[in-house]
This record gives structure tokens, sequence and C-alpha cells, in this order.
């Protein structure tokens, strides 16, 4: 039987776990409320509100292919020291700000620093663990993830009822918690072997049309999840007036879901192969948002939030896991950043996407938001099953 501990995992994996763990709690400090904070921050309306995240989402998406392509020639390690440096900086702004220009300013320059981690901690997962062990290894992540975003909600919405300025201080201080993790006590893992002829593109990931195709995927799905952290939240208070502690608690129930549910659901589904586990994933998106439909008691939207994470708990560590065996060891950061970049690209799109639906009405929204769920699927089921063919990489000289 598979343990969750496995000691075939090299210790610094952990480290890394356990940083992202402290990490997480920050970050869910905020990222849920970001919707609420700037609407009444800023006085906006709902559709304002969705372009600056869309701003914002764009900006992450740039982060994305730029942490890429940084994770595979500058080195894993200095990327995430420097996006928790950075990241620190500019949310300590975001929550002092009162000018509207500026707050915006330094949103989109967060946007650009933080999510550079990303793509470098799961090319650092790829490098450290062994393939059989991968995911397994995405599936701990997640569920360390999970424990730190059940805290930070909780927490943030009761200080957000209060006060935003100090979520956003608490975030910063989970970073620079983090930055001294990174320097002490994880190595750089980037390997050492031959490195792509143009060091600073992604040509060669371009070449790779199944991936392509996938990536499309796998941005439409980030549009689909954007819609539970970034117009549920406003749709709840703004047009349910429920206050902004009641995400907090549904997005707590969301993170406890997958610490309670990831192992069992990645050990039962994982037979199934990853482009079913996939589908299967993206259809379970769709029945949550398609529940909603049901009324506006608080117990639907919790019934409908567990149906999502069930949804995350397969899909997640099933994509994460096809990337790192697809992608040739020298670009695995690459793959990695237009990984996240599609996701990304997705969640930008996604507010504003939402919102405007949102206008038309909730039952507008919901639906169509589900139908596309379903469209997802069969994407997955046509495209997800395509194996590596490994390319041929041109060593430097």
């Amino acid at each position: 039987m598979s343990r969750v501990w496995d000691p075939e995992i090299p210790r610094p994996f952990y480290v890394l776990m356990a940083g992202r763990f402290m990490n997480l709690v920050g970050n869910s400090l905020v990222f849920p409320f970001m919707t609420i904070y700037l609407a009444t921050r800023l006085h906006a309306s709902l559709g304002i509100v969705g372009l600056i995240m869309t701003l914002y989402g764009a900006s992450q998406v740039a982060a994305q292919l730029l942490g890429g392509v940084l994770s595979d020639t500058w080195g894993r390690k200095r990327v995430m020291i420097t996006a928790t440096v950075l990241g620190a900086l500019t949310t300590v702004e975001v929550g002092l700000a009162h000018h509207a220009g500026f707050l915006i300013t330094m949103l989109i320059l967060m946007g650009l620093t933080v999510p550079l981690f990303q793509p470098a901690s799961m090319a650092m997962v790829g490098d450290l663990v062994p393939e059989s062990k991968l995911s397994h290894a995405y599936s701990l992540m997640r569920m360390a993830s999970n424990a730190g975003i059940v805290i930070g909600p909780m927490i943030g919405g009761f200080l957000a009822d209060r006060s935003f300025e100090s979520i956003f201080l608490l975030d910063a201080l989970s970073l620079v918690i983090f930055f001294v993790i990174i320097v002490r006590f994880i190595p750089e893992t980037r390997p050492s072997g031959p490195r792509p002829r143009n060091p600073g593109g992604i040509r060669d990931v371009l070449r790779d049309r199944s991936f392509l195709h996938f990536s499309a995927l796998w941005g439409l799905t980030g549009m689909v999840y954007s819609q539970l952290y970034q117009v549920v939240p406003a749709y709840l208070h703004v047009d349910l007036h429920y206050p902004p502690s009641t995400f907090g608690y549904l997005a707590a129930e969301n993170a406890l879901g997958v610490v309670l549910l990831q192992w069992p659901l990645t050990r039962l589904t994982r037979p199934l192969g990853s482009s079913s586990q996939m589908a299967l994933g993206v259809l379970a998106y769709a029945g949550g948002f398609l529940l909603m439909l049901l009324g506006h008691r608080l117990l639907v939207f919790a019934g409908a939030v567990m149906v999502i994470t069930i949804g995350e708990n397969i899909i997640n560590p099933a994509a994460s896991t096809w990337v790192a065996e697809r992608a040739p060891e020298a670009l695995r950061g690459r793959y990695m950043g237009v990984f996240g970049l599609a996701n990304r690209l997705g969640a930008a799109l996604g507010p504003s996407w939402g919102g405007w639906l949102l206008t038309l009405g909730a039952v507008p929204w919901l639906l169509l938001t589900g139908l596309e769920g379903g469209f997802l699927a069969w994407g997955y089921r046509r495209f997800g099953h395509a194996r590596r063919q490994p390319l041929q990489l041109p060593a430097s000289r």
C-alpha cells in the first residue's frame, strides 16, 4: 500500500511543501476577498472590478511564462527567492494604497512577481521526485497547500470584516518567512545537462502540438474554476447580501475537502488514466456550478463547493503529472511555465466573462459555465491521452 509520507521522496521536497503551506496561509487571507476589497476600496461596480482583475490576471500570465524560462536558465531557487521578496513588497503596497491608480499599478506589479514562483516550484518537484512518484508528490503538495487555505480564509474573513489592511500585511509576512525557508533549506535542482539553443525562448515547447492542445483546454478550465474564487464571492456579497466572512467559510470548506479527499481520490481514480481523470474532474466543476441554480440558501452553495472540490482533487494532480512526464528534463521549467500561463490566462479572462454574464442574470452565468465544463470533458478525452514523443534538443556549444 502506498504511504502518504514516502521515503523515496527526498527531504527537500517536504521542506518545500512545508514552506508552501506557510505561504498559502498568508495568500488565502487575501485572495478570496480581493474582489470585495477592490469594490469597497474603489467604490467600483462589479463590471469595473472584473476589468481590474483581468489586468491583474494578465500580469500573472506574463509572470508564468517568464518564471518558466528563468527557472530553466537562471535556476529554480533564484526565481523562487525573487518571487517571495518582490511579492512581499508589492503585497504591502496593495494593502495600504488609497489612490486608485497607485493601487491598480501595485496590483499589476504583484501579479508580475508572486506567480514567478509557481513554474519554478513545479519544475523543482519534477527534478526532485522520481517519475513513478510524481502523482503522489503533486497530491501531497496540494494537500499541504490546501491545509494552509483551510486556515487563511477563516482568519481573513474575520479580519476583513474589520480591516482589509491587516490581511495584506500578514500575507506579506508569510512571504518573508517562505523566503527564509528557501534560502536556508532548499537546494538548487536545475539540471546541469545540455540546454536548448535558444535559452530565452519557448520554441521547442511550441513544437509540441499535443501539449498546446492540452494547454488550450487547461486555460479554459482555469476560466471555469476562476468563477468560484472571483465571481461567486461578489455574487454572494453584492447580489445576495451575505457578509464577506460567508465566502471565507466556503473557501475553507473547499480547502479542507482537498486535505481530506485529495489522497483517496487520487488513488481511486489513478487506474482510469490521466485523460479520464481530467474529464471526470471538469465534469464535477460543471455539476457544482449547475447545482447553484437550485437556490440561494447557504446549504446549496456549500454542496456545490464540495462537488467542485471533488473535481479539482481529481483533475489537478493528473494534469500536473501529465505535464511533468511529457516535458523533456531541460525544458521542464518552460513546460510548467506554459502550463501555468494557460491557467492564468483563463483565470484572467474568467472575471470579465463571468462578471458580464452575471449582469444578464445568475441563470445565464451558471448555465453557460456548466456547459463549458461539459465541452472541456470531451476535449480532455480527445486530446489528453497523447503520449510524449521526446524532443531532440540541440546542445549548447
